[in-house]
């Protein structure tokens, strides 16, 4: 046999080696992540467990096209999803894989947070792994800091004097908006959760109610914070829906602080901000000091679909996926917190944050938008944005949430 020949058979037979350990796919609706998900799955295929990105560019399409598929024999190895309430449906329905003894494994190891899982799991059994995390914390402007003569809270009441210091300053405290619906949860979410986190969390599964005196006062104390000047028009672009003027006004250091995800940092590195010289983090105080630490989390989840052709190599590629050395490289290339709790994050500001939840042992609390039914928080959302227009509109505000709260529970209790 010619040289040539005998090396394209040896190449092809490599090629065929390398395609049996990278069939899995992953579907997702992130197609400007697709480079780094497959530098992930190319590493797994060294070790026999790889996979492949298929992204979607339609979120709308995206979603379709799974549900269709995962009855079928046709159902993708892994998907990414929505946690929480919002892909309970899918559990329930039995189209999903539990990948409860995954979670154990890394849990005995040390490695990731039991309360982590939470947004997966159902019945007691964990239906998904982390595509990723991210932790809600205060961005604030260094400078508008320094020019204030004030330092990051650690009480609340240290939280509003900031805020009356940088009023006479001139400057906005907090920003809030509207924009694109959705973040009119932000403040409702944070407010209760620091005021009472076992309300919050009995509100988010019907076991309290809106109207309940401890969710009044959440309106009263933010009512108090947008008559007192300290928070933005709600009118102001979050770049949800094409504007961002919330990030150029704090870049500017008119509004000192914003409370979001740590994923907003891509954000204002955009605006030309460097993080640790022109903007830090710091996590919310309780309003009581006697409360455990807490931070607000989001969870974005991987699936394994039931019917999956390949479901065994899809569980290998979902436990390669936790390990330490796939979440370095995947937090560090999207910036993320990492979810691992072993992998030390390259940027410092993020580094800082996570070295805090861990050595403090904060309780992670779920975010609203995943922890509480998709019927009541989608309609909750332009309600809390009433109020934030109106703040004279609480009472009716309140008593609508309730109302189309109290029909949810009602027919399923």
């Amino acid at each position: 046999m010619k040289k040539p020949v005998l090396l394209g058979l040896i190449a092809l037979g490599f090629s065929l080696a390398l395609a049996q350990t990278t069939k899995v796919e992953l579907y997702h609706d992130k197609a400007n992540w697709n480079p780094n998900y497959d530098k992930i799955g190319d590493m797994g295929a060294k070790a026999g467990v790889g996979f492949k990105g298929v992204p979607y560019q339609d979120t709308s399409s995206y979603q379709a096209a799974i549900r269709t598929s995962l009855g079928s024999n046709k159902a993708p190895g892994l998907f990414t999803w929505w946690s929480g309430y919002r892909m309970k449906d899918l559990v329930e329905a039995g189209l999903v894989e539990d990948v409860s003894e995954i979670w154990e494994k890394y849990i005995n190891a040390g490695e990731y947070s039991r309360d982590l899982a939470k947004g997966f799991t159902f019945g007691g059994k964990v239906y998904a792994v982390p595509n990723l995390i991210a932790y809600w914390v205060v961005f604030y402007n260094k400078k508008a800091y320094s020019d204030a003569g004030i330092k990051t809270p650690a009480t609340w009441a240290e939280l509003e004097s900031n805020n009356a210091k940088l009023k006479a300053k001139g400057v906005t405290a907090f920003g809030q908006t509207t924009d694109g619906r959705w973040p009119a949860f932000i403040w409702f979410q944070e407010f209760l959760m620091r005021q009472d986190v076992a309300l919050y969390e009995k509100l988010m599964e019907g076991k309290a109610k809106y109207t309940d005196s401890g969710v009044r006062k959440v309106f009263t104390t933010w009512k108090s914070w947008i008559d007192k000047g300290y928070m933005t028009d709600p009118s102001v672009g979050f770049g949800t829906t094409g504007t961002n003027a919330l990030a150029g006004q704090f870049a500017q250091g008119k509004v000192a602080n914003i409370l979001v995800g740590d994923w907003y940092a891509g954000t204002l590195q955009g605006a030309g901000m460097k993080p640790g010289t022109d903007y830090g983090v710091f996590i919310m105080p309780n309003r009581s000091a006697k409360a455990k630490p807490a931070v607000i989390f989001e969870s974005g989840p991987i699936l394994i679909a039931k019917n999956a052709p390949n479901k065994a190599e899809a569980l290998k590629a979902a436990d390669y996926w936790m390990s330490i050395d796939a979440q370095k490289v995947w937090t560090d290339l999207q910036s993320f917190t990492p979810a691992n709790k072993k992998v030390k994050p390259d940027n410092s500001i993020t580094a800082g944050i996570v070295k805090e939840v861990a050595d403090k042992d904060y309780q992670l609390v779920n975010r609203i938008w995943e922890a509480t039914p998709t019927e009541i928080i989608e309609a909750a959302v332009d309600e809390f944005g009433k109020f934030m227009v109106d703040p004279s509109s609480a009472n009716q505000v309140v008593n609508n949430v309730e109302k189309l709260a109290a029909n949810y529970w009602s027919k399923r209790k």
